[in-house]
């Protein structure tokens, strides 16, 4: 039987694209990375109770996480993105360099696979210090980082110690957004411990500090990603920038079908979804690459640039079979496709 030639028909990759891709092939092939992430999955899972409904029901999220109902009053635009504490929760903690938004995630996703939906989150029963030790998991077992150990100045630091103080100053930015409660005031020692999370909407558009809940599938503005977005690792190998376009794919709210793809024009994405244009177009294609967004172009040149009419806009579609496979192996294979282009 003949073997059936799989052809790609999205756009070969720029120039400014591939020297990106290339160091980005770098990152994910460090040492160790693949059973970092495998300890991180196996720990995450220890969690894991019968009636959590991530497994079945995908991580679900409050609409306000990722979109506004109103959209952010001043004179924005793609050339001029809204300052981040105007955006909602998602792309307000996004960080090319910082681990909050995964740490966000990772905690829902934690308390979805052992809380039933309706209830309150009661963190704090199941004691995950920050840091923990080889004998105990903590909260620095469950973020992606592969720091060192390393001696400065006849001072040892080791790779835990490092990932906690990431782990740390994720919640500082959570704080500080509104989205986690400290259990003490800044400067008080292991202030962090105990931390309580909050609404997703963030404590400034609840107009109050709410303990978090398990939102129920069905329920008015809860939407849901797929199961392997978190139990495949595609969150931890994905940039902030990618996981915000995947969440305003799922939530769908302020946008439309057409042609099997669903359209947000360049205001509800920059006014509603905080996402400005310079990410998403790298995002949208690279999430194609990935198998994780199905994007038909609209009066795009080869190279990619745009055509003179700037009103036809682009349908994407979230690929939840994307989600089923392994992320790291994946999203390796898919980079290195793209460089033999």
């Amino acid at each position: 039987m003949a073997s059936t030639r799989i052809v790609d028909f999205t756009r070969k990759p720029t120039d400014k694209e591939r020297e990106q891709l290339q160091r980005r092939l770098a990152r994910l092939q460090v040492p160790g990375l693949p059973e970092h992430l495998e300890r991180i999955e196996a720990k995450l899972l220890a969690h894991e109770r019968s009636a959590g409904k991530l497994r079945t029901e995908g991580l679900r999220l409050r609409q306000p996480f990722s979109y506004l109902e109103e959209p952010i009053d001043g004179d924005f635009s793609d050339r001029k993105a809204p300052p981040r504490p105007l955006r909602p929760p998602a792309t307000r903690i996004s960080n090319s360099l910082g681990s909050a938004l995964r740490l966000e995630l990772t905690t829902l996703a934690l308390l979805q696979l052992r809380r039933k939906p309706g209830v309150r989150a009661r963190l704090s029963d199941l004691e995950i210090p920050i840091a923990g030790d080889s004998q105990h998991a903590g909260w620095a077992d469950l973020v992606a980082a592969l720091p060192t150990d390393s001696n400065v100045g006849g001072h040892f630091y080791n790779s835990r110690d490092k990932r906690a103080r990431t782990v740390r100053s994720a919640l500082k930015r959570l704080e500080k957004d509104g989205l986690v409660d400290a259990s003490a005031g800044p400067g008080a020692k292991n202030r962090f411990e105990n931390f309580v999370p909050l609404h997703e909407a963030g404590a400034d558009a609840r107009g109050e500090r709410e303990e978090y809940t398990i939102p129920e599938l069905g329920s008015s503005f809860v939407f849901a990603v797929p199961p392997g977005f978190i139990l495949n690792g595609w969150l931890h190998v994905l940039e902030d920038s990618e996981i915000a376009v995947l969440l305003m794919a799922a939530c769908g709210a302020g946008g439309w079908w057409d042609r099997d793809g669903q359209v947000f024009s360049g205001e509800v994405r920059l006014l509603h979804y905080g996402i400005h244009r310079a990410p998403f177009a790298a995002a949208r294609k690279t999430l194609e690459w990935f198998g994780l967004l199905d994007v038909e172009e609209i009066d795009r040149h080869v190279d990619g640039r745009a055509e003179f009419n700037l009103h036809r806009v682009h349908r994407i579609t979230l690929r939840g079979a994307g989600f089923e496979v392994q992320a790291l192996p994946a999203i390796q294979d898919a980079i290195e496709r793209q460089l033999k282009r």
